[in-house]
């Protein structure tokens, strides 16, 4: 399986975390922006407000008296003595002094103020001779206005107003107004909305993938062995899917093996007893030489039962072995012993069971010694020289055992030219049961046990056993394990040598 690079779970929930912080801050502002467009007022917007009731008194009351209902604005209008006109607060007002005066001095008035009268500031235009003339002319409270203390209610605002065609003074207080709780209150909702959205999305973008993992579960548990959970996601979550998929692959397989294996050694086993049958029959009906030949081939019939029981406990001993604790339930008896003998004792049990084919043996000089259990080991090469002969129709073809030292280890290599193995059998050669010539012939019998056994003797030597094949070409398999580097027990004969046959 194509690995990928994985983005963390737990950086992707982050991120998600940020994002929603910068959307919460987004709005805070956003709102705040907007809070402070909001029309704010002033002794300008407030004159042009009052402007339309200037004509009449009554309506200029209730405007004043709405004004104080709705934006709490405290006003007073005073005529030229100093006479209260209108107010919407009780006390009303109080007018300024200016110079002695209640009134700010009449436009273009450019006399000085009496002696000892403090200057001020008339307005934005400068002092009381500065503003041109017009009807509303703002002014900033003189700086000794009692009312301006730290602490105290907010200052008067003053400007010229014409009422009923006569010249008043607007007197008018704006209150400071608590802080607004609205800005906060719209960012909290919308922060909520933000949130609550954020986490509905993170929620189902982490129980979809469980509700389906939930469910592949579920079938493979009913037997629907093909089902995948087919997640294409590059995280923890996506880890976790592959895992199951590659669980289920494998537990199918392991089921199609174990099926593999009943049919196997069901067919394996009625062959040779559907010949003692008929030996035994004949055997019964004829006389004492033809009891004599029916017997021979039962005893051969059984000696083929009798290894193929061996090779299905011999393979479930080490399967249990790799299950459990190492030599709880298989141990090696092992003993340093001569490569190039056990390479001897193969090739001869070889030749002798297969007298007419061409064979050739090769054994490195001081091959060495290897830590290895003699009968197991050699079980393994009989496997392999076994496996070169099946799949080597040719009875010309010659087969080739080779032991060479290659680094700090021995290689046992078996090598033959015979039908090869398909690129896609490969991954599966050494699984229990499987066989790459599916057909059932005596020629090449068995089980599908004789690989895998040679690899499971090989690796539990701490070893190793390798293939390169190409089909129509033939195989060469390669046995390598940890060889001694004292070679001094080596038998005193050991030299490179080569036979052929």
């Amino acid at each position: 399986m194509r690995e990928r690079a994985r983005t963390g779970l737990v950086w992707r929930l982050y991120a998600v975390g940020v994002v929603q912080f910068l959307l919460v801050a987004l709005s805070a502002v956003l709102i705040g922006y907007v809070m402070s467009r909001l029309p704010r007022w002033d002794m300008q917007t407030l004159s042009a407000r009052l402007k339309p009731f200037s004509a009449d008194k009554s309506a200029l009351s209730s405007e004043l008296q709405q004004l104080r209902a709705s934006d709490n604005l405290q006003i007073s209008i005073y005529d030229d003595e100093n006479h209260l006109l209108a107010s919407n607060v009780e006390p009303a007002l109080k007018p300024p002094r200016f110079g002695g005066r209640h009134h700010p001095p009449p436009f273009g008035d450019d006399r000085p103020p009496p002696e000892g009268a403090d200057e001020f500031d008339h307005g934005p235009a400068g002092p009381a001779h500065g503003p041109p003339p017009g009807l509303f002319a703002p002014f900033e409270p003189p700086p000794h206005f009692p009312e301006r203390g730290f602490g105290g209610p907010p200052p008067d605002n003053f400007a010229r107003f014409e009422l009923e065609g006569h010249e008043a003074l607007l007197v008018a207080r704006f209150e400071h107004k608590k802080p607004s709780s609205l800005p906060a209150i719209l960012t909290l909702f919308f922060g909520l909305i933000v949130i609550g959205a954020g986490a509905l999305l993170t929620a189902r973008w982490i129980a979809r993938p469980l509700a389906q993992l939930s469910r592949m579960a579920r079938s493979l548990g009913t037997g629907d062995l093909r089902a995948r959970s087919e997640l294409e996601r590059n995280d923890e979550l996506g880890e976790v899917a592959r895992a199951f998929d590659d669980m289920a692959e494998r537990i199918q397989k392991l089921l199609q093996t174990e099926k593999e294996l009943l049919a196997n050694v069901a067919h394996e086993l009625r062959t040779p007893l559907a010949r003692i049958r008929v030996a035994l029959e004949i055997a019964s009906e004829g006389d004492a030489e033809t009891a004599r030949a029916s017997l021979s081939e039962i005893a051969v019939d059984l000696a083929e039962l009798e290894s193929l029981i061996n090779d299905v406990l011999t393979a479930a001993r080490f399967e249990l072995a790799g299950e459990t604790a190492q030599g709880a339930s298989f141990s090696l008896h092992v003993e340093s012993v001569a490569a190039q003998a056990i390479a001897e004792r193969a090739a001869e049990r070889f030749r002798l069971r297969h007298a007419g084919r061409p064979f050739e043996a090769h054994f490195e000089l001081n091959s060495g010694l290897v830590d290895a259990d003699p009968m197991l080991l050699r079980r393994a090469l009989d496997n392999l020289l076994e496996n070169a002969h099946k799949y080597s129709p040719d009875p010309s073809s010659s087969i080739r055992l080779e032991v060479s030292t290659r680094g700090e280890r021995v290689c046992f290599v078996v090598i033959d030219r015979g039908m090869g193995i398909p690129a896609e059998d490969l991954p599966r050669l050494f699984t229990p049961f499987f066989r790459g010539e599916r057909s059932r012939s005596r020629g090449t019998g068995g089980v599908g046990l004789g690989l895998t056994l040679a690899k499971r003797i090989v690796e539990a030597h701490g070893g190793v056993l390798e293939v390169t094949s190409e089909a129509g070409r033939g195989s060469e398999f390669r046995a390598c394990l940890p060889h001694r580097s004292d070679t001094r027990d080596a038998p005193a004969s050991s030299r490179a040598t080569h036979s052929e046959t």
